[in-house]
């Protein structure tokens, strides 16, 4: 039987400026699925999701939604109260299961909302809010709640909103990129919590394991339209690809047939004749068919790398505090040419001060750290790769230059601009009004230009779409000096790393050799030896310490009353139970006792364990009582 449709929009039609958003685009989610939302930075995904929200409206077209259904939206910008808590501020996702508990709390027991309002509350596990409030904090790893939101960093806040969406467990949960600037751990977390989520999901994320793990239906939103495929992100791949080429086929033949048509049309056929008439407006009809329209690929220009000798950076043994808590200890790695390492660790671990001592930027408490004269850093750390909103793109990128040398190519900025998909028109957009997407192609445009041959960066893919990932991916994959790169992105560091240094806590850092799964493999390995070791030493000190034994107790007179109504307790319910159990054997059951079916049986498995306790405190004082003796 087919779901529920939760949310749909027919016909909708959306202009801002001269971009179309959506152009009589349809669009539904059906209860229960979990719906990946992709497309070009800019497209219109997060305006669907404020929509789907009830946050904005579509200039045209018919919206219809399931009747008395919850929806909640994480938006990507979100600005709280400075001066709430955070656990106050993830609180206000529990506003609808207290609203519950009052109700439930004022009713008459004999009303027919009370049993209703106890379903509910029973469904959501959510008679004690505080516990649920605990167990959301901890799962997204959520530090110190009592601080003020104005101390949090853009991360941390990140999960206390993405803590406060997912706490109120909506019918219908709207994420937009809901794994933005978390740590690997962190989304691993989210993606546990919403594989078993019972409602349905719409979300926006580049971040493609989550998407692969997560979604059961993914719709790309295209040039106002929406296309669904079922499957994973190949599968989606594969669909557009042949989408793509059905639509260039049918292109081609429709030029094809103007072709022929256009002379015939020329020689303006007399229009008194039925079969002209026809054939001149299948003519008009098929003119004025629009093209498939494509959108640009992003090329990126990253300039070869100049030679790098056989050692390029060398750290040994380095050691770094900040105030009373190590950062990093007593670590080594021995960069060399042509590596493409990847940086892991929770955010705030140390990963920075890492790249800073590398670059020379800052020194380490103990240790050394070498790098090879022919070593040309180009690393933009995160003060210095802010853009000024009141420049335009040219000025950013260009500096007043009119030109930039990328190797032995020389290029003007403006064609610079137009290979990271900047038209002429936004070339000369004041930063502040462009898009997430168009401040981060912006941002590798300005890194890219700086040339080197140990490229650094930092968090790369954070708002690219997914074309714009692959092409990043690829240009990567081809650098051939040595690349260092800070990244949550598990799919990313698969197709990239040839190394991986992860930050573990405690200022334990390591290397392992090989891309993300391979690090996760002997991660696990290395979690599994050392607990081992602990549980093998902690049985030495088991054994080796010497065994106090206390003195045998007498049982006190209420205890020797307790045993004895004890056995006569054990007797009786071991008879109720066989009672129960004979009513259940009686081949006419359901027609003495149907009506008391369900009854009987929540009594005799309650009886079950009463028998089991009973049993067990028993046992207890009967071995007191013969220890004694």
């Amino acid at each position: 039987m087919a779901e529920r449709v939760l949310w749909a929009g027919e016909n909708m039609s959306l202009q801002i400026g001269r971009q179309v958003l959506f152009d009589r685009a349809a669009m539904s989610i059906r209860e229960g699925e979990r719906v990946a939302l992709v497309g070009r930075n800019g497209c219109g995904k997060s305006t669907l999701l404020k929509i789907v929200a009830g946050e904005e409206t579509p200039s045209s077209g018919e919206i219809s939604v399931a009747r008395n259904i919850r929806i909640a939206h994480m938006p990507q910008n979100f600005e709280p109260d400075p001066n709430r808590t955070v656990r106050q501020l993830v609180r206000e996702g529990l506003s609808w299961f207290e609203s519950l508990h009052h109700r439930y709390e004022t009713l008459p027991a004999e009303s027919p909302e009370h049993e209703k309002l106890e379903h509910l509350l029973t469904q959501h596990d959510a008679w004690n809010p505080d516990h649920k409030l605990e167990m959301i904090l901890d799962k997204l790893s959520i530090p110190d709640p009592d601080r003020i939101c104005s101390l949090l960093s853009g991360g941390e806040l990140r999960r206390a909103i993405l803590a406060r969406t997912i706490l109120s467990e909506p019918d219908l949960l709207l994420l937009d990129e809901p794994t933005n600037h978390l740590d690997v751990d962190t989304i691993a977390g989210i993606e546990e919590f919403l594989a078993d989520y019972r409602g349905a999901c719409l979300f926006v994320t580049h971040d493609r394991y989550f998407l692969d793990r997560i979604a059961t239906r993914i719709i790309e939103l295209d040039n106002g339209k929406f296309f669904s495929c079922e499957g994973s992100y190949a599968d989606f791949l594969i669909a557009k690809e042949e989408r793509e080429y059905a639509e260039d086929l049918a292109e081609s033949r429709r030029r094809s047939f103007l072709r022929r048509e256009i002379e015939w049309v020329r020689r303006s056929p007399k229009a008194r004749l039925r079969r002209n008439l026809g054939r001149l407006k299948r003519y008009d009809e098929i003119a004025s068919r629009n093209a498939p329209v494509r959108t640009g690929q992003m090329e990126l220009v990253i300039p070869r790398a100049s030679h790098l000798g056989n050692k390029v950076v060398d750290l040994k043994n380095i050691h770094f505090s900040r105030g009373e808590r190590c950062l990093i200890r007593d670590f080594s790695f021995e960069f060399t040419a042509n590596q493409k390492i990847g940086i892991i660790g929770p955010n705030g671990c140390g990963k920075t001060t890492l790249l800073k001592l590398i670059t020379g930027q800052l020194k380490p408490e103990t240790g050394e750290v070498f790098a090879a004269p022919t070593v040309e850093f180009n690393y933009v750390d995160q003060s210095r790769i802010a853009l000024n909103p009141e420049h335009t793109v040219l000025e950013e990128v260009g500096e007043d230059h009119q030109y930039i040398n990328l190797g032995e190519e020389r290029i003007s900025i403006w064609g610079y601009l137009k290979r990271f998909l900047f038209e002429d028109e936004r070339i000369n957009t004041q930063i502040k009004h462009l898009s997430g997407g168009e401040k981060a192609r912006l941002m590798l445009a300005k890194i890219l230009r700086g040339g080197g041959n140990f490229l650094i960066l930092d968090e790369p893919t954070n708002d690219l779409d997914l074309v714009s990932l692959r092409i990043l991916e690829e240009a990567l994959a081809d650098y051939n000096g040595c690349l260092l790169v800070v990244s949550h992105d598990r799919y990313f560091l698969n197709r990239i790393c040839t190394h991986i240094i992860s930050f573990e806590g405690e200022g334990n850092v390591f290397d392992t050799v090989g891309d993300f799964d391979y690090y996760l493999t002997k991660r696990k390995e290395r979690e599994a030896a050392e607990q081992e070791k602990k549980s093998r030493k902690e049985s030495r000190e088991s054994l080796s310490a010497p065994v106090r034994r206390a003195a045998p107790r007498k049982l006190s007179y209420k205890e020797e009353r307790e045993l004895e109504a004890l056995e006569q307790t054990i007797a009786e319910t071991e008879a109720r139970i066989r009672e129960i159990e004979g009513m259940f054997s009686d081949p006419d059951f359901f027609v003495r006792h149907g009506r008391q079916s369900a009854e009987l049986q929540k009594e005799m498995e309650e009886r079950k364990r009463a028998l089991e306790s009973s049993y067990s405190r028993w046992e207890e004082l009967e071995s007191k009582k013969e220890s004694f003796q």
